[in-house]
């Protein structure tokens, strides 16, 4: 049997790399120099059986492998349990036609794609959603991915660009330095992180970068730009701290660097009144002065949230 299904699955052979192996001894002994993606075996064996070999084989290689069992009619009550035990992906009957077997090949297959590409899939979309600026190069500086802040930093700030060869390039005397940081980073993952000022004096908006390490000879850019900073959106204090849409508007105005004296315009109200606001606002968020208040609310998750409505 294993010999016609080898026949039948010859043409595979160029998409898929696969082993036959009549012993599940032998077959054991390959999990540690070549694990398997999926395990197709016999439900019975001589000396082990197909249970047995499947947790075995999780033993040597905890990895995500799926699990596909033959079984004769007579083992059906075996093969369910067998299900419930070890969480085998499939049985099937034999005589089984290579057709349906190869069906159910390709459906593990599928099933271990989708798990181990939704982690990245996943860190994209978080990635997207922040505020931060992030963009992950390799020791070229070429951009591997940029969430959509770094997007809108790399196209309209002045002091860095993306050259021909879709890699950051910067364009201030700070050049030569913030290469030299990717290039290590992404070489050596026990480098620390590096802080560069990447904008000149005379610059009219300033720009930072950290560089990091992240392992596969690449390195991740966070950048800053305090000129675009916006504080947490009016919903977000209004969940947060439990103030009113003035309160909160008037704890974003100060936030944002701005007075009670402009507080008290964008909520339009009397100075006075925007005093009794803010006193409210200080027993609300448990603090006592002003540059509490900033620091509790620039230090909120919500920071991290990106607006849809502006560039970061």
């Amino acid at each position: 049997m294993l010999s016609s299904l080898q026949r039948a699955m010859r043409p595979l052979q160029q998409t898929w790399d696969m082993t036959f192996e009549s012993n599940p001894h032998q077959a054991l002994a390959l999990v540690n120099s070549h694990p398997p993606d999926v395990v197709v075996s016999d439900l019975r064996m001589p000396g082990m059986s197909g249970i047995e070999l499947i947790e075995q084989i999780r033993q040597q290689a905890p990895g995500h492998s799926e699990y596909i069992l033959l079984t004769g009619n007579a083992d059906l009550a075996s093969a369910i349990d067998a299900i419930n035990k070890t969480g085998v992906f499939r049985f099937l009957t034999k005589p089984c036609a290579s057709g349906s077997l190869i069906d159910a090949i390709e459906a593990a297959l599928a099933t271990i794609k989708a798990v181990t590409e939704r982690p990245g899939r996943m860190a994209t979309a978080a990635l997207s959603a922040m505020s931060p600026a992030v963009a992950v190069v390799d020791q070229t500086g070429k951009v591997a991915y940029c969430n959509d802040s770094a997007e809108d930093v790399l196209r309209t700030h002045k002091g860095i660009v993306i050259d021909r060869q879709g890699g950051i390039s910067v364009t201030t005397a700070h050049a030569g330095e913030f290469k030299l940081a990717v290039k290590k980073a992404a070489e050596d993952v026990n480098t620390p992180p590096k802080f560069v000022t990447l904008s000149d004096p005379e610059d009219l908006e300033p720009l930072t970068a950290v560089i990091m390490p992240v392992g596969q000879q690449r390195a991740v850019v966070m950048f800053t730009v305090p000129g675009r900073f916006s504080p947490p959106s009016l919903d977000s204090l209004v969940e947060l701290f439990g103030l009113t849409r003035v309160e909160a508007t008037l704890a974003q105005t100060i936030a944002s660097g701005g007075t009670v004296e402009d507080a008290a315009l964008n909520c339009k109200v009397t100075l006075e009144t925007a005093r009794t606001y803010l006193k409210r606002i200080f027993q609300k968020m448990g603090v006592r002065r002003q540059v509490d208040l900033v620091q509790l609310i620039l230090t909120t998750p919500a920071t991290f949230v990106r607006s849809q409505s502006r560039a970061v």
